[in-house]
């Protein structure tokens, strides 16, 4: 009965982020909750999610990643905007697109967006090289390197990845270090980047400007003194070289953005509210339950249940890279409907389920899920920032289609045959 339990618990969960009537955190709070009252864990181990050490780490990288926002990054890399809008050509486009790469690390990408598309606007929309059609291959950028160098988030997404499944398949030899995800995504990187920056002519040209209604306004953030700036990027420094070395600094790797965070906050750079509001987000509370059902899944014997399910319909022996290339091809369709992080979060304990029945390293998988999740091109419902992108170049899905498939066929193939190289499941 347990079994059963769990797994309408997992199933609700599922449901409920596809749908996304409540926020993620809510869903999963929702989830411990019914686990406690039906008994299938105490109340303690029920919201134990909150003491994990990924979310440890997590939330205060939030708050301390929202304190890049203040210094003067974003003015400088915009001020070097300035001087490469008189340029042209294919050089042009590549700043552009470097840019964004580089916005990409430190800011959400919907406030890169609102921000770049200024510069964009800049563009004549007579000549081959108009900002409508630069628009879109520059989100294809954006987000193939979103938040991949292991620097701000992009340090924490390991952890999140790991909390996903680390209930259903507990063996720290199958977990992910700092490092995997950031050397799993370059090939990804190089290859859409490339792509983009030599096939941005099959967007459909047209002389009508960015409607630049359709952004949201980005709140300008209030800016720290040249004193303040240096000790935050020292504080940065010093976390992730911290995080970095976590093979001899131990559990300074979750411990050290907690210290970050204090440090700022001491010295009235950070103020505790803006603190608080990082490490008590939605996606503070997402992982904290996900990790508890996750658990819940690998010791109700749920999770191997679903993986023999799956296991018996892909086959006795399905090859490694068959096995990559349909969680890399149902990755990127479900993102292109669904949120970034409904996505990941819905197929990443199936994912660690298949593995775990199958015997296999589930690393791979989980590399493809937690990267290919990002690559919202195709649909404005994909992410929040797909949103913004076609609501303000008014793009119809179907006339794009010619630019945003071969991305995403290139991305499929890409992240199968780098996870297949890194990790094959046998």
């Amino acid at each position: 009965m347990e079994m059963y339990i769990v797994l309408a618990v997992t199933l609700f969960m599922m449901i409920s982020f596809i749908l996304h009537k409540v926020p993620f955190g809510v869903t999963t709070m929702a989830c411990c909750l019914i686990l406690a009252m039906t008994g299938i864990m105490d109340v303690q181990s029920a919201f134990s999610g909150f003491g994990n050490k990924i979310v440890v780490l997590i939330a205060p990288m939030l708050a301390l990643s929202s304190v890049l926002t203040k210094t003067s990054l974003v003015a400088r890399i915009s001020s070097v905007m300035n001087t490469i809008k008189g340029r042209r050509g294919m050089l042009l486009v590549a700043s552009f697109f470097l840019i964004g790469a580089i916005f990409a690390q430190f800011i959400p990408t919907t406030a890169a967006i609102t921000i770049l598309v200024v510069f964009l606007s800049t563009l004549d929309n007579t000549g081959d090289i108009t900002a409508k059609r630069v628009l879109l291959p520059l989100l294809g950028v954006m987000v193939a390197w979103k938040f991949r160098f292991p620097i701000g988030l992009g340090a924490s997404t390991f952890a999140t990845v790991n909390g996903m499944y680390e209930g259903i398949i507990p063996n720290p030899e199958f977990q992910l270090t700092m490092l995997d995800p950031f050397i799993f995504s370059i090939p990804a990187m190089i290859l859409l980047t490339l792509y983009c920056l030599f096939f941005w002519k099959l967007m459909p040209r047209s002389e009508e400007d960015i409607d630049q209604s359709k952004l949201k306004e980005t709140k300008k953030a209030e800016m720290l003194s040249h004193g303040q700036e240096v000790l935050v990027y020292a504080v940065f420094a010093v976390v992730m070289l911290l995080m970095m070395l976590n093979k001899w600094t131990g559990n300074m790797l979750y411990l050290a953005p907690g210290l970050g965070v204090l440090i700022l906050i001491y010295a009235k750079i950070l103020r505790v509210d803006e603190a608080v509001k990082g490490m008590t987000s939605d996606m503070v509370w997402m992982i904290a339950g996900v990790l508890v059902v996750a658990d819940a899944l690998g010791k109700s014997g749920a999770g191997n249940a679903v993986g023999n399910l799956i296991l018996r319909a892909l086959g006795s022996n399905p090859s490694s890279l068959t096995v990559m290339l349909m969680f890399s091809a149902a990755t990127v369709v479900m993102t292109t409907f669904l949120s970034n992080m409904a996505t990941q979060t819905v197929l990443i304990p199936i994912a660690a389920s298949v593995a775990l029945a199958g015997g296999w390293d589930p690393r791979g998988i989980v590399l493809i899920i937690g990267t290919c999740n990002y690559f919202a091109l195709g649909f404005p419902s994909g992410s929040g920032e797909a949103a913004v992108c076609f609501a303000a170049g008014g793009y119809n899905p179907v006339k794009v289609l010619k630019f945003t498939f071969p991305f995403m066929i290139v991305a499929i193939l890409t992240c199968a045959f780098t996870a297949n190289v890194m990790y094959p499941i046998y």
